[in-house]
Formats: C-alpha cells, structure tokens, sequence
C-alpha cells in the first residue's frame, strides 16, 4: 500500500494502522509548512490526561515557508520540557526502560535540524521498532490531491483498538494518542492493536 502524509512529530496511531505486511510512506515535502498542525506536535497521555507536546520552530519566509526550511528552534528550552513530560507519562510504563536510551538523542539535538528531518528520524525509528516493512519516500513535486491514500489533510479514519495504558483507572483508556504512547506501553506486542482494519483506507 502506498500512502501519502505530511510530516509529524510522533505521528497518530491512525496513520501506522492502514499498512499490512508493507507499504509505502510517501512524506509531503514540497508543501508550504501550515501551524497549529501535527507537524509539530503531538498527543501523550500523563497522570492529567492527554498532553500536547509542541515543538517551537523557525519560519524564515513566514508563511510562505516550505516545510522542508523549517527549522527546529533549539533558543527555547522544550526539548527538556518534553523529555521530562515523555518521563513523568511513561516512566512507570511496562517499556519505557526498554527504550529510553533509543529516543534520548530525539531530546539532545545541539546543531541546526530542519523539523522535516526530524521527524523523518523518529518516524524510521518507529517503523523499525514496530516492525514494519515500510519504505519512506518522499514527494517530486506538490499536487494538491491524490486520488488515493491521501492523509495529508486528516489522518485515516480508525476505531480506536484499547490497549494498556498507565493511567487507565485514572482517565479509562484515552484513544487518538501519539504512535509514542502505544509504543511505551505496549513494546513489540504493539502490531496486536495495529493490526485491525480502519474504519476506511480511502
């Protein structure tokens, strides 16, 4: 299956559950970057509920900046603030230890990164550690749709599949989290949950 999304920062689980055996991830890289969006933050759900991790950036054109030339803004201090927010959510989780030390780096970023590029290196990792036979590739050229598969706009349509969570007695489960928080609580059992048909592939 070949599927086309933008850029984000720990994708939605929706957007891991329309592939099978393999596929094809194709990133937009061509659009212009639109705020306010998945591109630069994502959803973890902590002892308070669901929480969004935002990531600020630098747009040298405005809004008129392609997404692939926003950088990550590295003046303000948020990756400390979300490695400790990541820490608070899962650090009793049942694989936060198993990969912590994988996902540090994400948190230590020190010389100049696009947030395209960043977030290209979490979604590889995330396919490699679910498993995945997914290729990433990336956009010739922007069109403004495709006639299918197209999840630029909103992820796949999906019904939430419950699986473990932290601080289920707390809050019962929260659907529509980050791929990070099925991953930190369900470790390699995570395909269980993915592997459910959507509510529609488009």
């Amino acid at each position: 299956m070949k599927a086309f999304f933008t850029t984000a920062y720990w994708p939605p689980i929706a957007c891991f559950s329309i592939f099978n055996e393999k596929g094809e991830w194709v990133l937009e890289q061509h659009e212009h970057y639109q705020k306010q969006t998945l591109r630069n933050r994502c959803s973890i759900c902590g002892a308070n509920g669901p929480q969004w991790l935002i990531i600020p950036v630098i747009r040298k054109h405005g809004m008129k900046t392609p997404v692939s030339e926003v950088m990550l803004d590295l003046s303000k201090d948020w990756q400390r603030t979300h490695w400790l927010a990541i820490e608070s959510a899962y650090g009793s989780s049942p694989y936060y230890e198993f990969y912590r030390d994988e996902i540090l780096p994400f948190y230590r970023v020190k010389e100049p990164l696009s947030l395209f590029d960043y977030n290209t290196a979490i979604l590889k990792w995330c396919l490699e550690t679910l498993d995945f036979n997914v290729e990433i590739t990336f956009t010739d050229s922007y069109r403004p749709a495709y006639e299918q598969c197209d999840f630029r706009k909103m992820p796949p349509a999906y019904e939430p599949v419950p699986y473990y969570q932290v601080f289920a007695r707390k809050h019962n489960f929260v659907p529509g989290q980050s791929i990070l928080d099925l991953i930190m609580n369900e470790g390699p059992e995570s395909w269980k949950t993915l592997e459910t048909e959507p509510y529609s592939k488009h």
